[in-house]
């Protein structure tokens, strides 16, 4: 897949800032029910800040569009940027409450989860005009969808008409008719098994569960037919993943064997490893290996950013699964 030429590698991400809040709980609660939790993790989150941040700790030149509030987690963020040493030019302070999010976490590792937008949702035009210079020089431009959808849809299209190569994880997951524009100016999208139905549902009129044995041919036909993009990738937990290719590759990685902790924030950490692969030229296969090693890595530790992976990491775990 072809990027940017002259651009150093560099990763633009269309981002966002959660101020998370997790529960962990024997198991999920029914209707009416109250639980009580055995722990609980409050921390900066988001999506977008995940793959930034991830991309950035695995060595990447990273900047990065993102809406705070003018509150205390958006100072928060702010002195989180400052220790990372993330570029903080495009974090715009807008509105009067940052991003929010609750998350239930149960005994197996499988997560519930619910946002508030703040902040986010205040992102618009005039904001993405003061990063066009960093979107056009960007190898790579990644945006998920607790950013506005209008300006991730403009986002991406000024990107792919840059020759950047242009990576959307449609999530959370919107039925909106932009949500067309946005999946056709992407060259790689990237959902989990439950956000795969419904994608494919939504361009290849499909929504049968999806099975470990892959996608049928016919479904790929229909949906090279209807959708423009490259890359279609999976991310299949601790199954690993699958992508398929426009020209016909099927590609499937296992997961590497590493305890799963806390499964928040590992599919964000496989979009900073798959990102960042792409962005220094690596091809498919070898940038879905580094995006499971990281997302391994990412759920076998406590914490949501904190569990992002170092490139001291990932090429300690990519060494140990060559011998």
């Amino acid at each position: 897949m072809a990027t940017n030429t002259d651009t150093g590698g560099r990763l633009f991400v269309i981002a966002s800032f959660i101020e998370a809040h997790c529960w962990f709980v024997p198991r999920s609660p029914g209707v009416d029910e109250s639980l009580q939790a055995r722990a609980y993790l409050s921390e900066c989150a988001g999506k977008g800040l995940a793959v930034a941040l991830g991309g950035h700790r695995l060595g990447a030149e990273v900047g990065m569009l993102l809406g705070i509030g003018h509150d205390a987690a958006g100072d928060e963020l702010l002195q989180l940027l400052a220790r990372e040493g993330l570029d903080a030019a495009n974090v715009h302070r807008l509105g009067e409450h940052s991003g929010k999010g609750c998350g239930l976490v149960d005994a197996q590792g499988a997560a519930a989860i619910a946002i508030h937008a703040g902040a986010n949702a205040l992102l618009g035009e005039q904001q993405l005009k003061a990063c066009a210079a960093q979107l056009r020089q960007a190898a790579v431009v990644y945006a998920q969808l607790e950013a506005p959808l209008p300006l991730v849809a403009q986002a991406l299209r000024a990107a792919r008409a840059a020759g950047a190569a242009t990576v959307l994880n449609p999530s959370p997951w919107h039925e909106e008719d932009a949500l067309d524009t946005a999946l056709d100016a992407a060259s790689v999208v990237i959902v989990n098994r439950s956000e795969a139905p419904l994608l494919l549902g939504r361009l290849a009129g499909a929504r049968d569960d999806l099975g470990l044995d892959g996608l049928p041919q016919p479904l790929l036909e229909v949906l090279w037919r209807r959708w423009p993009g490259q890359w279609l990738v999976i991310t299949l937990g601790g199954q690993g993943c699958a992508a398929y290719s426009r020209d016909g590759q099927a590609l499937r990685l296992p997961a590497h064997p590493l305890r799963a902790v806390q499964p928040i924030g590992a599919g964000d950490a496989f979009s900073a490893g798959l990102c960042t692969a792409l962005a220094r030229g690596r091809d498919m296969e070898e940038a879905l290996r580094q995006a499971n090693a990281c997302g391994g890595l990412a759920a076998s530790r406590p914490g949501i950013l904190q569990a992002l992976p170092f490139a001291a990491d990932l090429a300690a775990l990519l060494l140990r699964g060559r011998i």
